[in-house]
């Protein structure tokens, strides 16, 4: 017959308290932690029965898979577009129609559109 009881094997670690602190370092990295700012671009359709600008004020914007831009047949860096564009914008262009040649990398579509949204160009459209 037995006389003592089987020992009972205690949990070497609290699973409660190793759930509480993984959840206030959830909380402390969630607070502590600083999202980007992404900034949006306005893209319009062109309406139907708009008037159409007249073609001397438009400039077209070839971006190349190499990096390299053309505006209206002209090659500029990426570098140089803001002051390409300045001598456009003095001639009187008010509209920009921006069209990626092959596979163009989408960052530099958005650099591109950066520097033309920083112009005094009226509109500038994305094309096929």
């Amino acid at each position: 017959m037995r006389l003592h009881s089987a020992r009972r094997r205690k949990s070497i670690i609290g699973l409660t308290s190793l759930i509480d602190v993984i959840f206030l370092l959830l909380l402390f990295f969630m607070l502590t932690s600083t999202f980007l700012r992404f900034t949006g671009f306005d893209l319009s359709v062109a309406a139907a029965g708009g008037d159409a600008p007249s073609p001397k004020s438009v400039l077209l914007v070839h971006v190349k898979s190499d990096g390299m831009l053309s505006l209206n047949g002209r090659p500029v860096k990426l570098e140089d577009l803001d002051n390409a564009l300045s001598d456009f914008t003095s001639r009187g262009v008010k509209h920009a129609v921006l069209r990626p040649r092959g596979e163009v990398a989408v960052q530099t579509l958005v650099e591109t559109l950066e520097v033309l949204q920083s112009t005094n160009l009226t509109s500038v459209s994305l094309a096929r």
